[in-house]
């Protein structure tokens, strides 16, 4: 079955309880990465473009090219091929001086999170809401623990360190970035490479294998959840994201769909 046959079907994917209806997304050729917040949808492809989801079609954002992006409450930020951050100012992305980083967050409620590949950082509510081109930024550590890949949500925040555990905080200050401890929610064979937590509680995980899971009993009561639940995809998948009922996915093939329940 070719790639278009394949997106054009609509698929019934079933998971627990949770029964999941995918489709294809207006075509993106060879995406890479995805994010979503508050209607709007990002996307990056393998020559590092940035593009949004613009009604049936990408619209190209033109600029800076960026290998991760990312959009949410303290705006649109990015991070480039050599690990320089980006924040978008008056429809152009502009440097922000001083550390690097290989991916970036802007989940949080008016703070920015990021990971250098092995150690998270926190920019608390007075840079990252307020930086408009000019000055320095100072960043916070959040975790001793070697986090790759970090997200915010409504429920705390979650990372995955680069053996594959995910780690999860219930709650993280906006305004000094203290946070309320990390506790280790899945580690053993099942190996995560990243973890997207939405706006309205919901959090989903990507093996490395490419297999997509959704995080059952996530709650105010119980913000790190109970177990990992699998939604069948049928082919391997390499990023994904959440928002307004939508979970969207990207392919290994580069593919894009998007699936709600």
């Amino acid at each position: 079955m070719t790639a278009v046959v394949f997106f054009v079907l609509l698929l019934s994917l079933v998971s627990g309880s949770h029964a999941w209806r995918c489709l294809g997304a207006p075509t993106l050729y060879q995406a890479r990465q995805i994010d979503a917040s508050k209607g709007l949808v990002l996307a990056t492809n393998q020559l590092q473009q940035n593009f949004f989801l613009n009604g049936l079609s990408w619209s190209y954002l033109h600029g800076q090219r960026m290998k991760h992006i990312t959009t949410g409450d303290t705006g649109t930020w990015g991070v480039s091929s050599n690990n320089q951050l980006y924040k978008m100012i008056g429809g152009n992305f502009t440097r922000v001086p001083g550390l690097s980083l290989s991916q970036v967050d802007a989940g949080g409620d008016g703070f920015l999170v990021g990971s250098t590949g092995s150690r998270a950082y926190c920019l608390r509510t007075a840079y990252a809401r307020v930086f408009k081109g000019a000055g320095s930024v100072s960043w916070s550590v959040l975790s001793s623990y070697s986090l790759k890949y970090y997200s915010c949500g409504l429920y705390g925040c979650w990372g995955v360190d680069t053996i594959g555990r995910v780690f999860h905080t219930r709650s993280v200050n906006p305004n000094s970035c203290s946070q309320t401890g990390w506790q280790v929610v899945s580690s053993g064979s099942l190996k995560m490479k990243m973890v997207e937590a939405a706006s309205n509680g919901l959090v989903f995980g990507l093996s490395t294998d490419g297999k997509v899971y959704l995080r059952a009993g996530v709650n105010a009561g119980r913000t790190h959840g109970t177990f990992w639940s699998n939604i069948p995809m049928g082919v391997a998948m390499r990023h994904l994201s959440y928002d307004l009922g939508r979970l969207w996915v990207v392919s290994n093939a580069g593919n894009i769909m998007f699936c709600m329940h």
